[in-house]
């Protein structure tokens, strides 16, 4: 159905007023016959901001309720949200000025296609250093300098397409070349990340490095999505400003805070990240001609409140660990290096599977065998989402997890929670023993809970329910996985899949 909106009368007064010019002070005043404006019929993506700019505005007066001075989120605009809204594009009309399905989806390609290029081959803080204060971003899985010279087919792999359970053409029947995916481009940047993991100083020579950092590798890189519904193509992203926040809760009260260098760089660090990123998206679109509206909208839940950001893992008051941590010990007598730990984590692709292999989605029926999914009569067809682990700085390794069995229910709370997903493990030698090799995992109980509780508010409590059997599923699957390459596929050392979980933060 081709959705039209009239103008609230909010709006539209804003509008009039926008085109009547100032009065000075020696205006005369002149009665006028009332003039009626007729309503003014928006564009569906113009209707779309609109609709979202209210929902905002009446999210954040609602988080703001009863929320100290003391207590204000200090940094940015005082709040902000798991994800961002960046930018808004037009659907494609047919001849007839009606939705063209399969060209607006196309259109998402492109426009994916055409960030992921400027992502690899533009060296920002060289084009724009005003605005880019850190190294280079890449593209996530490229690991190259800027070439200039990346087309649509170098690209095409280093970019997600996550499942949803809409059709691409809801005209046709559903089907898998029908199943409409959310397109997702990660990006990195080296000093930022290796602020994030305690690779170099927060704040310079004067400040420090961020204790435990490497237990912090699953919250990286940073995503941003591109969809379409029948209204508009969306770019969303994943807000910095909760990467640095919600998987960082214990920072804010370490005694590295007492260090002005390092308090008032990791203060901006989430905003500063934010806005490059929001810069890069701009700058992409705007040097290949396309037509769009900026904005700035806060998707999902809403944090004004410091105390808010701590009680997500809270322990002791029902929040939750945002990683669990799992040490593997050798035979005593391996030491490990990252090249180790990227044999292994290439390992654990090649026991999930991944679009390299004939058989993705379909692991090996010993394991099938032991899946918590499988046992209860899901199939959860996990794969990687990568061909590659993805290298971020401190030696970890990143693999990323996808079920499309699990990744179509979880965007059955909108498409706009995408940049949380996949799920995410990181594989590193352990900081303090060489010879044991430690293995996190981006824990679904906390990202459920910190950035699908705008989704989950609105459940029935079956449906609540039944979510929480996935993210148990989830949490099973994923151990297993690990445990079973560990135990089966990986030679260096000789693991038997015997193991401990270890809590090097503690919250």
């Amino acid at each position: 159905m081709k959705y039209s909106k009239t103008l609230g009368s909010v709006a539209l007064s804003t509008l009039l007023l926008l085109g009547i010019a100032g009065c000075s002070d020696n205006d005369t005043t002149v009665v006028e016959t009332p003039v009626v404006e007729a309503p003014v019929e928006l564009s569906s993506d113009l209707a779309a901001i609109a609709e979202l700019e209210a929902a905002e505005a009446a999210a954040i007066a609602a988080s703001l309720v009863g929320v100290t001075e003391a207590d204000k989120i200090p940094f940015g605009d005082g709040s902000f949200s798991a994800f961002e809204r960046v930018a808004v594009f037009p659907t494609v009309k047919d001849a007839d000025g009606n939705l063209d399905h399969a060209a607006t989806y196309a259109k998402v390609a492109e426009l994916a296609n055409t960030f992921a290029k400027h992502v690899a081959n533009i060296d920002e803080p060289t084009s724009d250093p005003a605005t880019f204060k850190g190294a280079n971003w890449i593209l996530g899985g490229t690991e190259l300098p800027p070439t200039n010279n990346l087309g649509d087919a170098d690209v095409k792999h280093h970019m997600l397409g996550i499942p949803t359970k809409l059709p691409i053409d809801p005209n046709v029947p559903m089907s898998p070349a029908n199943t409409k995916k959310v397109k997702v481009v990660e990006v990195c940047n080296s000093k930022y990340a290796a602020k994030a993991l305690g690779v170099i100083n927060i704040g310079g020579d004067a400040g420090a490095k961020l204790a435990n950092g490497i237990y912090h590798t699953t919250a990286l890189p940073c995503e941003v999505t591109i969809y379409n519904d029948e209204d508009a193509i969306y770019v969303d992203m994943l807000n910095p400003e909760t990467i640095f926040t919600l998987f960082f809760t214990e920072v804010f009260d370490a005694d590295e805070m007492n260090i002005p260098e390092f308090k008032a760089d990791m203060m901006a660090l989430p905003t500063q990240v934010k806005n490059e990123i929001f810069a890069m998206i701009y700058n992409a679109f705007d040097a290949s001609g396309e037509t769009y509206t900026k904005t700035s909208i806060k998707m999902g839940t809403i944090y004004s409140a410091m105390s808010k950001v701590k009680a997500t893992t809270d322990t002791a008051n029902d929040g939750k660990e945002p990683y669990r941590h799992y040490s593997y010990t050798s035979d005593g007598t391996k030491e490990f290096t990252s090249s180790d730990a990227k044999a292994i984590a290439a390992t654990l692709i090649s026991v999930m599977t991944s679009d390299e292999e004939g058989t993705v989605g379909s692991q090996e029926t010993a394991l099938k065998s032991i899946l918590p999914s499988e046992m209860a009569g899901v199939h959860p067809a996990w794969r990687s989402g990568r061909l590659e682990p993805l290298k971020v700085p401190g030696g970890s390794w990143i693999v990323e997890a996808c079920s499309p069995t699990y990744a179509k229910e979880a965007l059955t709370t909108g498409e706009y929670h995408t940049p949380a997903l996949p799920c995410e493990i990181a594989v590193f030698v352990n900081p303090d023993d060489n010879k044991t090799i430690d293995v996190s995992i981006l824990n679904p109980e906390f990202m459920f809970g910190a950035l699908f509780s705008d989704g989950m508010a609105k459940m029935t409590a079956d449906e609540i329910a039944g979510f929480n059997t996935i993210i148990d599923h989830i949490n099973g699957d994923l151990k297993q996985i690990v445990d079973y390459a560990m135990e089966n596929n990986v030679t260096a050392g000789t693991f038997d899949g015997t193991n401990m979980k270890i809590t090097p933060v503690i919250y």
